[in-house]
């Protein structure tokens, strides 16, 4: 190594006294990075003086007995661990066996990260965590005292430089978003672009991080730095939804599942504590196959399923007798003509409240009534006429040159037949989703304030409604009672957030309102605490997080629905994975959370 100078040695004391701890060395480690892009020190230097703070640190530090690759420039490790009790209840709309009302559980949610940066511009990082769902990480308390498993929840690797980065493999969700659109604890794999405008033509800020808050929102800058005043960046990925053989027949069951997003972030600083963020985004999907997806209410559905409506059909043979009269109102003659009237209707399940309880019933409605010829007319005679007259209760006299008519029914014959809908492939056809999250950031004095929203609309709604969910077939033992509805292809939000959680005796209470039409979203990526990740629903939610220790949170949170359209049933609505089949859900949740 070259000589060191003044300069080098002073600084490298300096850190080298804040290096009693890995943290405190990383943090040193970006101080030197930041001194040579300020001119301080050269690059060489900066290179020298890293090289003498890692040696003196490995050999003058217990922590820096563990050994780490030379080509790691650092390292942080987290983590948390969630203790959660949660209650829920569900008002079917059809009375099934296997249909849970209520459940009481406690779980627990445990992840342990790293990130790693390799230099200046290439970093990696990978998270494990419990719970295998992708929506969820909690692990239920069950099964005696057996053990649990680890799974891996996150694992990628990226470059960046000033103004850009490209990240590939399974990672944090990039967008921002809330939770009615995307859950939590989702991550996403694939490959992710971003451009930060900004930062492109010399401006100050890095747009939303992509890390959600406590309201389950991609959280947006709070600082501003110079004179910047406005922060613009794009954000597309293409991710990776499910590999399918491409040897399978069928063209669903041999095309791969893509999602690709395409985002703009833009925010607009006031000052620095009033700021308007808005982010719309186009979300399409390619039409495949989904299996083994294991969400809180997934849709991997290509089974026939019976539909919940039923058809009787009722037929029976009628002869119409017509007796003429003369002037003298004697019976002079007449004729019988055979039918065979037919009547249809159809009867579909609901689930009405009947003092604060709630009972099953049906609702049947005429669908048509046919009545056609079945024979040739037969002539008869006065004495027949008369014979026929009498065996009915008619009187043997009548209107003067008039007629008397009276059909005669034989029996009733009635059939009853359950329609099966036919199976379904492409679980992610007609999905192209718009969406435009948002939100406004301020002071009340100084409690920190947040106006925030969201509206999705998929533009191939009706076709997903029709096709899909087979809520309309043409066939009207299986068709819902109505049609396609512009509301069934929106889902929106609208909330707000007051305080945050950062340090010890930090509160924050959080509540919003939403709607999200059944074939508005990806009912395998919408959250999977609200309705349980149903869809066709409608509902509040209101959490409350208070501060015990600046790394303890507690959390209380409310959540109550009930569906946007009452007994739409039939369909997936019901049958299959059923992703619409409650009137009312309700979860409540007690949180404690530990970061470290």
């Amino acid at each position: 190594m070259s000589k060191t100078s003044p300069l080098q040695f002073a600084v490298m004391l300096t850190l080298i006294s804040a290096g009693a701890a890995i943290s405190h060395a990383q943090d040193a480690g970006a101080l030197v990075d930041k001194l040579v892009k300020k001119g301080v020190l050269s690059s060489q230097e900066g290179e020298e003086v890293r090289a003498d703070m890692m040696r003196d640190f490995a050999t003058q530090t217990s922590a820096g007995k563990i050994n780490l690759s030379g080509s790691i420039t650092e390292m942080k490790l987290y983590g948390d661990f969630r203790l959660r009790y949660q209650y829920d209840d569900r008002e079917a709309q059809i009375a099934a066996p296997n249909h849970v009302d209520q459940r009481s559980r406690w779980r627990y949610r445990l992840r342990l990260g790293a990130d790693v940066a390799f230099g200046e511009n290439w970093f990696a990082g990978f998270q494990l965590q419990s719970g295998q769902n992708s929506d969820s990480g909690n692990q239920t308390f069950s099964n005696g005292f057996d053990n649990d498993g680890i799974f891996i929840s996150k694992a990628f690797f990226g470059f960046k430089n000033d103004w850009a980065s490209v990240i590939a493999g399974k990672q944090k969700n990039p967008f921002y978003t809330t939770d009615m659109v995307w859950d939590p604890d989702i991550n996403p794999a694939g490959v992710v672009e971003r451009i930060d405008f900004h930062k492109l033509f010399g401006r100050g800020l890095a747009g939303p991080s992509g890390d959600y808050g406590t309201d389950g929102k991609s959280m947006a800058p709070t600082e501003v730095h110079g004179d910047s005043s406005w922060e613009l960046s794009l954000v597309a990925g293409q991710l990776f939804y499910q590999d399918n053989n491409e040897f399978n027949i069928g063209t669903d069951f041999k095309t791969d599942g893509y999602l690709f997003v395409e985002q703009l972030i833009g925010t607009y600083h006031f000052n620095k504590d009033v700021s308007i963020t808005l982010a719309p985004a186009w979300m399409t999907f390619t039409a495949s196959h989904l299996t083994g997806l294991r969400n809180e209410n997934s849709f991997t559905d290509t089974s026939n399923v019976l539909s919940t409506t039923t058809t009787q059909t009722t037929k029976t043979d009628r002869n119409r007798l017509v007796v003429n009269y003369d002037a003298a109102g004697n019976i002079t003659g007449g004729t019988l003509q055979p039918f065979v009237v037919t009547a249809t209707q159809v009867s579909s399940p609901t689930t009405t409240k009947v003092g604060g309880g709630s009972s099953t019933g049906s609702t049947t409605r005429t669908v048509t009534t046919d009545q056609v010829r079945s024979g040739a007319t037969v002539n008869l005679t006065a004495a027949q006429a008369k014979a026929q007259a009498a065996a009915l209760g008619l009187a043997q006299t009548g209107p003067a040159n008039g007629q008397t008519q009276r059909d005669i029914d034989g029996v009733a014959v009635t059939t009853t037949n359950t329609v099966t809908l036919p199976s379904i492939a492409g679980e992610t056809r007609k999905l192209n989703i718009i969406t435009a999250p948002g939100d406004i950031s301020f002071k009340i004095g100084s409690l920190k304030t947040k106006v925030y929203w969201d509206f999705a609309y998929n533009v191939d709604g009706e076709g997903r409604f029709n096709d899909i969910y087979q809520l309309r077939t043409g066939n009207a033992a299986t068709d819902a009672y109505r049609g396609y509805k512009t509301r069934d292809g929106i889902a929106w939000l609208a909330g707000v957030q007051l305080g945050e959680t950062k340090k010890k005796g930090d509160w924050s209470l959080n509540f919003n309102y939403r709607e999200s039409g059944i074939a508005s979203l990806d009912p395998n990526l919408n959250d999977s605490d609200f309705a349980l990740s149903e869809l066709n629903t409608r509902g509040f939610k209101l959490s409350l997080a208070y501060q015990l220790a600046d790394v303890v949170v507690v959390n209380l949170t409310g959540m109550m629905a009930w569906n946007l359209d009452r007994n739409l049933s039939g369909g997936r609505a019901t049958g299959g994975s059923a992703i619409a089949q409650d009137n009312a859900i309700n979860v409540v949740q007690f949180d404690v959370n530990v970061k470290f």
